[in-house]
């Protein structure tokens, strides 16, 4: 069915046209090295970049490696690389980025061009890249903790996969349409093939995950996996419209916790994607008041967002002033996956939907003051008012890290806003009429899997 080949340093798959595309992450695994930049204490102690066929993987000597290759994939579905000879690897972070107000398309590739216009389809080459580097981040984690069951299922190590896979569905239930399937490859190379989910149920399943995760993690005393599952369940819930339990969880985490996604500069992919996209090539400028609804990224000189105007164009060399972010200037540069301010914001959140406006105010302001610079905010007066103030702080607090796109889908979902007061609208950078789309599809490469018809719905 497929062979393992190495391109560039970095390990890759060769696999046949019949595979389904979320399978294609479990016929190897390709280790790589310290891609986890949050406690030094807790860094991956990986060899160099090596192929493990999957017949390697059925031993308890083998989780480590099965650990480091769901990091690996992670980072890689996430943050991107710069790795743009093997079909690019935007990550998440830019693809949601591009497609809310966060990000502007500053060169000439049709399937980005579509993306930052909000005009998604299935075979959009770009999303389908998207779509395959999440699959493979899941199907390595599924796998992973499919092993640490079997073999060791109280190691640390179970909680981070764990935890890996809990964010993997997250980012489904949050960008991408109902319908999504999640197939398994068997130790025997067969393979059964998913039922497509709804968004509840992908987020009920990263509830299941991010619970385990926690429990393993408290019997181990491993705090650092403890945040993570308290973050990640938070946002699991928030997204399933139970605020008071995601508060419940947010409030365990401290407010100075921080868990990132590192990079290398190993090899191309390990490079940070972002810097690859905004530095390395100056192709996604930030966007400022994009498409009349789009905050003001740039112009608002809010310390969160930091941005400089070039002064020269983009990747296109078109009229338009490259603005670059600032917040990953390196090909190393971590990127926040779980923090402590995400958790009070989602704190904030439900003292807002509690009618409780002094609290929320309270907490938000709480935050504004860690930054120099942030004057603390009054009360706008209005419980709508207060909504959009909210989102605007999460916007500006949480900007590059793939929160957006969840979150504009909760205003129309769960505040009742219409798609067409919270989404760009108008006319697009490139002149063209923006489309209507707020959820990402399913990759037409899903149809090898004959459960698959197609997304349930693409509603918010």
């Amino acid at each position: 069915m497929s062979s393992i080949i190495r391109t560039n340093g970095r390990s890759r798959i060769a696999y046949s046209p019949r595979t389904t595309l979320a399978m294609r992450g479990l016929l190897g695994v390709a280790v790589l090295p310290a891609l986890l930049a949050c406690n030094p204490s807790n860094a991956l102690n990986v060899p160099q970049p090596d192929n493990v066929q999957p017949g390697n993987l059925d031993a308890k000597a083998a989780l480590p490696t099965l650990r480091a290759a769901a990091l690996s994939a992670f980072q890689i579905a996430y943050s991107g690389g710069a790795d743009e000879a093997n079909n690019g690897h935007e990550g998440q972070i830019l693809g949601t980025g591009l497609f809310t107000d966060e990000l502007q398309d500053e060169e000439t590739f049709t399937s980005r061009i579509e993306l930052d216009g909000r005009s998604a389809t299935p075979g959009n080459s770009t999303l389908n890249g998207l779509f395959l580097d999440l699959q493979q981040a899941r199907a390595m984690a599924d796998r992973a903790d499919a092993k640490y069951t079997r073999f060791s299922p109280a190691e640390p190590g179970h909680a981070l996969v764990l935890n890996l896979g809990g964010f993997a569905y997250t980012l489904f239930a949050e960008n991408y349409c109902e319908g999504v399937p999640f197939s398994t490859l068997n130790d025997d190379a067969s393979i059964t093939y998913g039922q497509p989910l709804t968004r509840q149920q992908m987020i009920a399943r990263a509830v299941q995950h991010f619970d385990s995760a926690l429990a393993i993690a408290q019997a181990a005393s491993d705090t650092l996996d403890v945040n993570l599952a308290d973050v990640g369940l938070a946002r699991a819930l928030l997204d399933s419209g139970d605020d008071a339990d995601a508060a419940a969880a947010a409030a365990k985490v401290p407010g100075s916790f921080s868990f990132t996604i590192g990079a290398s500069t190993n090899t191309a992919v390990e490079n940070n994607g972002i810097w690859n996209y905004t530095f390395n090539n100056l192709d996604f400028s930030v966007s400022d008041s994009e498409g009349t609804n789009g905050l003001p990224f740039f112009s608002a000189h809010d310390p969160r967002v930091p941005a400089v105007n070039t002064g020269g164009p983009g990747f296109s060399s078109g009229t338009n002033p490259f603005l670059q972010q600032q917040l990953y200037p390196t090909q190393v540069s971590p990127i926040p996956l779980a923090t402590g301010t995400e958790a009070q914001l989602v704190v904030a959140e439900h003292e807002l939907r509690t009618g409780n406006s002094g609290a929320w105010l309270a907490t938000l302001n709480a935050l504004r003051a860690t930054i120099p610079g942030l004057a603390p905010l009054s009360d706008p007066g209005t419980q709508a008012v207060r909504i959009s103030l909210h989102f605007h702080e999460r916007a500006f607090w949480l900007y590059l890290t793939a929160h957006r796109l969840g979150d504009l889908r909760r205003l129309v979902r769960q505040y009742g806003r219409d798609q067409s007061t919270v989404f760009p609208v108008g006319i697009d950078i490139k002149g063209q009429p923006y489309g209507s789309d707020v959820t990402f599809p399913v990759s037409a490469d899903e149809q090898n899997n004959p459960n698959f018809h197609g997304c349930l719905n693409r509603d918010a």
